[in-house]
């Protein structure tokens, strides 16, 4: 438990003891089970499709914007690339046997990711880069297939000029475009952002980063400027934040012990995208995309993705003019409001199934307040692959309501878990559309709307030792919990992840 030592360290660092207390109670607890989930399927209106005319309908209603709202684009981008190399670090590792054969390697379980790579190694975006270092320096070795693919890992993942594993995901080579330049995903969403607005207003970016990695990004965006015109420029806004020291959040070891740093300190470790509630929550903005950095393409591939983006938020604009329109009527009429057409409006777009229950509240008070929080538009991608985390309705004291759930708040020996999850057909690709301001234009306090139960504890290794973590709830999970939402499906090219290396060949 919490020591009177420790108490005294905590205040010094600023932080809440009652806080790291109830944080203490929810490792023993771990991740709390849901109830009442079932999928978000096309079948039961959780998830739409929009016809062509309704595609062309919210794209004409985005594109009639006057300037007058204010859109920023929202991508975390703290992330680390070491993940992305761990065939490369897999296999350094498996070179060390004395009895190492490359070719046994390639065939077996342990070095199946690799094979792709030794195969494709000439398109790996970052090529040349590495063979331009290689060259630079004696390698008497790399004269073989296999001596120079050896090589190649080793200035890959070791010099101290590239350090492409120290360096975010975000600045990594993912693309070369038709002179060999070598582009990063913090490029293709800067340029992506200018070519959605479309000189519908200022272009506006928020990245949410490492405090360490600020003047690296900050060089990379003078550098992308400088390929623009003064105009683009002008327009376009960058700015960057990072996690709050303070949503850092403690761990427990095996022995169900507090994990301390080497001074003996309750330590602590990032709590997870959900701590970014916080940097969205001080956006100065009306709306907001949200996407993952590593999600993008650039040129003609990315034309999906873009339409897709305006799509969205055209049918943000659209069902944001009917709600407020709706919530003016409650507020001027309160007993006197024609409730039909907001209760059908309520069943139109967030659960067909509504039926008013005020309990102890007015009627028009209850609408109200259903109508009255932050929106966010989801596209979903129809699932191919394993299920799991995603799209599901979940039954609340307002009614149903739709929700994004990780996997790791899921148990699938448990019946409602297990049938949820084999009845799910999408996930979760992250490209959101938000409207974070209210129908007077005032900005949602988005802690209001969080639901503080859906924090999760997972199992970790920290330095060949089991841990036990607990990060905050996710932001477009038990983040957004209380929120209004719409999944709309999405064509699977506007996917286009990158987990490992191999995803870029």
């Amino acid at each position: 438990m919490i020591t009177t030592e420790d108490q005294k360290k905590l205040q010094i660092e600023g932080r809440s003891v009652e806080l790291v207390q109830r944080q203490w109670d929810y490792l023993q607890r771990g991740t709390p089970l849901l109830s009442g989930i079932s999928p978000a399927t096309l079948d039961n209106q959780g998830i739409t499709k929009l016809s062509l005319d309704e595609e062309k309908q919210a794209l004409a209603f985005f594109n009639k914007q006057d300037g007058t709202l204010h859109w920023i684009k929202f991508i975390p981008a703290s992330g680390a690339a070491s993940r992305m190399f761990s065939p490369f670090f897999e296999y350094k590792n498996a070179r060390k046997n004395p009895n190492f054969r490359l070719d046994s390697y390639l065939d077996s379980e342990q070095g199946k990711a690799l094979k792709p790579l030794y195969q494709n190694l000439k398109k790996l975006p970052f090529f040349s880069s590495v063979q331009a270092q290689i060259s630079m320096e004696e390698f008497p070795e790399a004269t073989t297939p296999e001596g120079f693919f050896d090589t190649f890992v080793e200035v890959l993942l070791y010099d101290e000029r590239l350090q492409y594993p120290q360096i975010p995901k975000a600045l990594i080579p993912f693309f070369v475009d038709e002179v060999g330049q070598e582009l990063t995903p913090f490029y293709a969403q800067l340029q992506e952002a200018i070519e959605v607005m479309d000189k519908k207003g200022v272009v506006h970016l928020h990245f949410t980063i490492s405090k360490e990695h600020r003047a690296l990004f900050k060089e990379v965006e003078a550098q992308f400027r400088a390929s623009q015109s003064a105009e683009i420029n002008e327009f376009l806004k960058v700015e960057y934040s990072f996690q709050n020291r303070l949503t850092d959040t403690p761990f427990i070891d095996e022995n169900n012990h507090w994990g301390r740093n080497k001074e003996g300190v309750i330590d602590f470790r990032k709590g997870g995208h959900g701590a970014l509630l916080e940097n969205l929550n001080l956006l100065d903005a009306d709306c907001v995309w949200i996407k993952n950095i590593d999600n993008t393409l650039i040129g003609e591939q990315n034309d999906s993705s873009k339409r897709w983006q305006q799509i969205l938020a055209g049918k943000l604009l659209q069902i944001q003019e009917s709600l407020f329109k709706h919530l003016h009527h409650l507020e001027a009429q309160k007993e006197q409001s024609v409730l039909d057409p907001i209760v059908g409006f309520i069943r139109e777009y967030f659960d067909s199934q509504y039926t008013l229950n005020a309990e102890s509240k007015l009627d028009h008070q209850a609408v109200f307040d259903y109508l009255n929080r932050p929106i966010r538009i989801c596209g979903m991608i129809p699932n191919k692959g394993a299920k799991g985390g995603g799209p599901f309705w979940k039954r609340e004291a307002r009614g149903k309501t739709l929700q994004i759930i990780e996997g790791v708040e899921l148990d699938a020996t448990k019946t409602e878990h297990r049938e949820a999850i084999e009845g799910s057909t999408h996930f979760n690709p992250v490209m959101l559309v938000c409207g974070i301001t209210n129908f007077k234009g005032e900005k949602f306090s988005l802690f209001d709307f969080r639901d503080e139960q859906r924090f999760m504890v997972s199992d970790k290794t920290l330095e060949n030792h089991k841990i036990k973590i607990l990060e905050w709830p996710g932001l477009w999970n038990g983040g957004m919990a209380q929120w209004n939402s719409l999944f709309i499906e999405l064509p699977s090219e506007t996917f286009h992840p990158v987990k490992t290396v191999a995803d870029l060949i």
